[in-house]
């Protein structure tokens, strides 16, 4: 073998070695990630929470079932009747589902549940074309509407009071219904105005398994990297502490002289509503009301009229009723804001639309904050 032969025969021999390297690397990169994986995500999400009110609200129930009207999402074989995985009637709940159901790796993956392409939001609107953020948006959709607002108003007047009114709210993490934005209307729309649709965020980040881990729940880490998803754009974000830190519009919404990150000016707007219906309460109905995330029916009477909801004024027998249809309106788009704690990466505008025109139709002051 002449010296040239042989060099030929080495740079061959070295493309080879190279080629199997980077397929090797590649499909190790590519692998899927292991049960154990998975399994460890799982168990520390709330999904597998068994002892979370989700799952355990209806344990001292007679009988001892969840209600089909939550099963869907309460419990792990409402779902898989709903999607018609059990051999029921698909898009729709037909039995009670069990208690201390948790989710679990068939609740989500089955044929039919891998087949959804379309959700229903609770306004009516179809979103279409969902593919596999289906399973989650079902779930993270909400359950109160602005229809149904309208529907216990009536024809009353504005400021007439609602006979044996509560506080209308859109549920727990609805996630989906704040993202689709005006594109699902489940936010209280005010005639005459125009809203914000789906938030596009940006490439690779717009789909909730695009920034969510399905499993954990939690923001996905990028492979093989120290940086996490959103300090890719945002290089102030260095962990999850850092999210409500950005700041992208720079515009002072809430009027407070000062531009903040997004969390915060929604937050700023958040206390002007609530400032808005007291005021309004206390003018037209002659009782201040004040808002208690924590403690059910969530709204009370301020009694020492102080703005904030005392162990004493959070109880039941204390819960708001001389609601107007002005109050109910604003006070649904208060709940459907504070419902979602992720409301200010899903669709920030949306909600800020929302309680600026909750503002302005309690008459409440709007001077120096910028509508988007």
């Amino acid at each position: 073998m002449n010296q040239r032969t042989f060099i030929i025969v080495l740079a061959v021999i070295a493309a080879l070695l190279i080629g199997w390297v980077v397929f090797n690397t590649t499909q190790a990169e590519a692998a899927p990630v292991s049960i154990d994986d998975i399994t460890t995500k799982w168990w520390g999400s709330g999904h597998a929470d068994g002892t979370s009110e989700a799952f355990v609200h209806w344990n001292e129930d007679e009988p001892a079932v969840v209600p089909e009207r939550c099963a869907k999402c309460h419990s792990a074989s409402g779902f898989i009747d709903f999607v018609g995985a059990d051999g029921s009637a698909a898009g729709s709940v037909e039995m009670p589902g069990k208690i201390n159901d948790v989710l679990a790796c068939i609740t989500c993956h089955s044929d039919p549940a891998h087949a959804l392409d379309n959700v229903t939001m609770q306004s009516g609107n179809v979103i279409e074309g969902t593919g596999s953020n289906s399973v989650c948006m079902n779930c993270h959709g909400g359950m109160g509407t602005a229809s149904a607002v309208d529907k216990k108003v009536g024809d009353l007047g504005l400021d007439e009071q609602v006979p044996e009114a509560a506080l209308i709210s859109n549920h727990y993490f609805a996630a989906a219904a704040v993202h689709e934005g005006a594109d699902a209307a489940d936010g209280y729309q005010y005639e005459g105005k125009t809203y914000m649709g789906v938030f596009e965020h940006a490439e690779g980040v717009s789909t909730c398994t695009e920034c969510h881990d399905p499993h954990s729940t939690h923001i996905n880490d990028i492979p093989n990297s120290d940086a996490n998803l959103c300090s890719t754009c945002h290089s102030n974000v260095a962990g999850w502490a850092d999210y409500k830190k950005v700041s992208v519009s720079k515009v002072d919404f809430d009027g407070n002289g000062t531009v903040d990150p997004i969390y915060d000016e929604i937050e700023g707007v958040k206390t002007k509503l609530l400032q808005a219906l007291w005021d309004y309460s206390k003018e037209t109905t002659g009782s201040a009301f004040v808002f208690n995330s924590s403690v059910y029916p969530y709204t009370f009477i301020d009694t020492n009229e102080d703005g904030q909801a005392s162990d004493e004024e959070s109880a039941f027998p204390n819960s708001f009723k001389a609601w107007t249809p002005r109050m109910l309106k604003a006070a649904y788009n208060f709940s459907f804001t504070t419902r979602d704690p992720g409301a200010y990466v899903h669709n920030a505008k949306y909600v800020l639309q929302l309680m600026y025109d909750s503002i302005e139709d309690l008459g409440g002051s709007t001077a120096g904050m910028v509508r988007p």
